[in-house]
């Protein structure tokens, strides 16, 4: 019986596992490495899927592992490709001299990946060895680029947006200016924004853009924010490139030097960069430096191709043009 993976996975993933679970197509699964998927192709495993999860990015495979529907796409995506694997060999395609060239050219460059991973690991380690000396130095930097770790005025504020996109300004305005009667008669402005905003990402928040400098929006919009002074203070309609808006003011944040503790993981970690960065090309340049590294000149220069003369791409054109 062939199943497909579905966007709507979760109830695909209950209807094969009780399909194949019932075919006894899981026999051959041990127990810390049970099979997730299988086709007549191909089988996805476990140990797939955490191995799936090294190649996102670092901090998102946790994300992943909370979302049914995304471990749905990961075990399709996977099952895909391993049965397109499964029948690239059945045909032999990966006899092909090009395709065997492609595939050690791309071992290479994994194991090599993994040497400079570690050499990178072993950066981490020295700096690790000397990191007192780092965290004296990160209090020296702290003090001599103190305009790097000011904040500016910060505004924390929400608000309604009724966009121009099917409607003119005039009729804009007036939905501005009825929903923020609503508000002024007693209704709660986050109630409101998330019934009323056309900000969808906001509204789902209850209409909450958190906090925010002057430069972070369109001059319009902070220049009405900043204006506000009163916990609870709702703008009037204010117009920006995307529409209409209500700003609900909540509090300020005055300029200022962070303190150093806030900034010192920051510091200390901008150190062990720089670090491992040195440290990585000191060891490549062992590699490139190497005084016993010998060149096949003659083959080298067999390699180069000149690029034709004007009279030979002259007579390329003509050719071309003539059809000849």
């Amino acid at each position: 019986m062939g199943m497909m993976f579905r966007k709507n996975g979760v109830a695909w993933l209950c209807g094969v596992f009780l399909v194949l679970s019932a075919q006894g197509l899981w026999a051959q699964a041990t127990e810390n490495d049970p099979v997730l998927a299988k086709n007549e192709w191909a089988e996805v495993r476990k140990s797939d899927y955490d191995a799936a999860l090294l190649l996102f990015p670092e901090g998102t495979g946790g994300r992943v592992s909370s979302d049914q529907n995304m471990i749905i796409r990961v075990l399709s995506r996977l099952l895909r490709d391993k049965t397109l694997a499964a029948q690239a060999r059945a045909e032999k395609l990966d006899q092909d001299p090009k395709a065997k060239a492609f595939l050690a050219a791309e071992t290479e460059r994994f194991h090599a990946k993994l040497r400079v991973d570690r050499i990178e690991q072993e950066g981490g380690e020295a700096f690790a060895k000397r990191e007192e000396n780092y965290a004296a130095r990160a209090q020296e930097i702290y003090l001599t680029n103190k305009k790097k770790y000011e904040t500016p005025e910060q505004v924390n504020a929400a608000h309604i947006l009724f966009d121009l996109k099917q409607r003119s300004s005039e009729e804009g305005l007036k939905l501005a200016q009825e929903a923020r009667a609503k508000i002024a008669a007693g209704e709660d402005f986050g109630k409101v924004a998330e019934k009323y905003s056309e900000d969808k990402g906001s509204a789902n928040r209850m209409g909450e853009l958190g906090w925010f400098s002057y430069e972070a929006m369109v001059p319009e919009f902070s220049k009405a924010a900043f204006a506000l002074k009163k916990t609870g203070d709702v703008s009037e309609p204010v117009l920006t490139q995307f529409g209409w808006h209500l700003i609900l003011f909540k509090e300020k944040k005055e300029a200022g030097l962070r303190p150093f503790e806030e900034v010192k993981k920051e510091i200390m970690n901008e150190q062990k960069q720089k670090f491992v960065e040195e440290y990585r090309k000191k060891e490549l340049a062992k590699i490139d430096d190497d005084p016993k590294t010998v060149l096949n000149e003659a083959a080298i220069d067999a390699l180069y191709a000149a690029p034709p003369s004007a009279e030979e791409i002259k007579k390329m054109l003509e050719k071309a043009i003539s059809g000849k």
